[in-house]
């Protein structure tokens, strides 16, 4: 974080700032924001752990993705095979 601050901080202290206290004062207003940010991470998180755990939501959890894989499946069997050649000419390799 300090490197982020030497680099990041500066272009926001003028000349005629007190250089150290206006750096502080920024650096605490970053750090409120990140742990006004992160508790409300913490806070959705909790919630969506809440309704993940629900037996229904991970039955169409897994219906969904059972599906997504089947299709992926599906559509890598379709696909059609290229079969790629090197080709050298004087020393230089070419794809063909």
């Amino acid at each position: 974080m300090a490197i982020f601050y030497l680099a990041f901080l500066p272009q926001f202290v003028s000349p005629s700032d007190p250089v150290l206290a206006k750096s502080l004062l920024l650096t605490g207003i970053h750090n409120l924001l990140s742990l006004i940010w992160l508790g409300g991470l913490v806070v959705i998180i909790g919630q969506g752990k809440r309704w993940i755990e629900k037996r229904s939501v991970q039955l169409w959890l897994s219906r969904v993705s059972g599906m997504i894989l089947i299709v992926l499946g599906v559509r890598l069997v379709l696909e059609e095979r290229q079969i790629w050649a090197v080709i050298i000419v004087d020393g230089s390799q070419f794809l063909a």
